[in-house]
């Protein structure tokens, strides 16, 4: 069987990809508020509904701003902070009161960040069903098995190695026949199937795969680890 004459199940096309319905627009994953211009050449597209593709937006837009203000200690953004960033938080001040009334004075002096987590989850789902439905070809609008939503900060180097770490190889499978992974497995061509994908070096990379149930791992700005997986 030629994998390049292989194509996804016709049924999966015209659906959106995070709740299902009819895509009537198209939108970017990652999306290109957790980017930098210059913006990557063949960003990745998924189809989605017209409703999802702006619901989003907002949520995006806190949760980028968020972390790098938790990066740089401080919702006041200087010339560390990222150029988007800055610009959107110098002309958007509600967006930096409501990241600014997350933040607490910690034991040690230190900055101690209570985030809005669903608004969080609600962007790291959104993520994880796009990147399953571009790769594999699958769409989960179920709840998924698992939710994990760590800063690399909080996690042990074990735990940092573990999650870096590619698939072991005795576990690997290959991925569903005539999704987007197959073909570019089966062709030697670049692949995030088990391997990190970086989108933008120090902004976005990611990897999935289908040891045991769907999964995927991404990371935003080198600082926010997430796993997302379905039975």
């Amino acid at each position: 069987m030629d994998p390049r004459h292989v194509y996804i199940d016709d049924r999966l096309k015209g659906n959106c990809a995070y709740c299902g319905g009819w895509a009537d627009s198209r939108d970017h994953i990652p999306s290109k508020v957790l980017l930098d211009r210059p913006y990557p050449e063949n960003l990745p597209v998924i189809g989605a509904c017209e409703e999802c593709n702006s619901g989003f937006s907002a949520d995006e837009e806190y949760v980028s701003c968020l972390i790098e203000c938790v990066i740089q200690g401080t919702t006041d953004p200087d010339d560390r902070f990222r150029e988007k960033i800055a610009s959107t938080l110098k002309s958007r001040p509600a967006i930096a009161e409501r990241i600014k009334k997350g933040r607490q004075i910690g034991k040690n002096n230190e900055p101690v960040w209570m985030p809005e987590w669903k608004r969080i989850e609600k962007v790291v789902l959104k993520l994880a069903r796009g990147h399953m439905s571009y790769e594999l070809g699958v769409q989960h609008v179920e709840k998924p098995k698992i939710l994990n939503i760590l800063p690399f900060p909080t996690m042990t180097q074990i735990e940092i190695e573990q999650f870096n770490m590619p698939i072991e190889s005795e576990r690997f499978l290959l991925p569903e026949i005539g999704s987007r992974a197959f073909i570019n497995l089966m062709t030697g061509k670049p692949t995030a199937y088990c391997n990190w994908n970086v989108v933008q070096d120090g902004r976005y990379r990611y990897t999935i795969g289908q040891t045991a149930g769907d999964w995927v791992k991404f990371v935003l700005s080198e600082y926010l680890a997430c796993f997302v997986a379905w039975d």
